[in-house]
């Protein structure tokens, strides 16, 4: 088969890669070169990335400052893997990571430095929550997602990937998030997002609900996997004032 196509790198991709694989059923191309927001396929047919690494690219592809920083720090001879030990590469990021947060914030802020998936970080918040607070189960939203590790996968709304994985972490409830167009409670608008306010107040107020009170609520600000759904403002200060 001619290499110079993308047929030829997805077979290639099946010999050697599990089937665990998603977004190349999706999206069955083999991508040669990048720049800024734009990417091209091997047979040279260019696409506007709208995927974004799945939205770890935020400077896009290939920007000249980023790539010259990562050229000058391989070719300083600092270390690049140190484990938690502390480097001169390392206190210079967290000086300027505290340098953008609000004041206030960043007073009390601690850096926690997880692996690079987010699904690390998000287990490592569970185990913080519950280790902080004596209790053991975590309240989600339904259309959430947190990651296809064990305990994150569990926090997950999407039930896919959950229906081939049984008995994975207890202990999650799963609450309903405001949305206009498919409102949980059929009513839409302000109106649903206050409905889903009252049933989460109520239900940890109720001592008939069934429901203990949880180590953490866990929630995304603008739902991505569930669909790009953002929450109302409304309804994520009164999940901070309730937490």
């Amino acid at each position: 088969m001619n290499q110079n196509t993308n047929q030829y790198f997805i077979d290639r991709q099946s010999v050697f890669e599990s089937s665990a694989r998603s977004y190349p059923r999706k999206f069955p191309i083999a991508l040669a070169k990048a720049k800024g927001c734009w990417v091209e396929d091997v047979e040279g047919k260019r696409y506007l990335d709208f995927l974004n690494g799945a939205g770890t690219l935020a400077l896009g592809h290939n920007n000249d400052e980023v790539n010259q920083a990562m050229v000058d720090l391989i070719q300083s001879g600092a270390p690049l893997h140190a484990l938690d030990i502390m480097t001169p590469t390392k206190e210079m990021f967290l000086e300027n990571l505290f340098s953008i947060l609000p004041p206030e914030f960043a007073e009390r802020a601690k850096v926690q430095f997880c692996s690079p998936s987010g699904t690390d970080a998000t287990d490592a918040a569970i185990k913080l929550c519950k280790t902080a607070t004596g209790r053991g189960t975590v309240i989600a939203f339904s259309g959430g997602y947190h990651g296809m590790g064990h305990g994150p996968m569990a926090l997950t709304g999407n039930c896919t990937a959950k229906n081939h994985v049984q008995n994975i972490m207890p202990g999650v409830q799963f609450m309903p998030y405001p949305y206009s167009y498919r409102c949980p409670m059929g009513i839409g608008g302000e109106a649903g997002t206050r409905a889903c306010i009252a049933y989460l107040e109520r239900l940890l107020k109720d001592p008939e609900s069934g429901v203990t009170k949880p180590a953490a609520i866990i929630l995304e600000p603008i739902q991505g996997e569930g669909g790009v759904v953002p929450a109302p403002v409304e309804f994520l200060q009164a999940v901070r004032r309730i937490t």
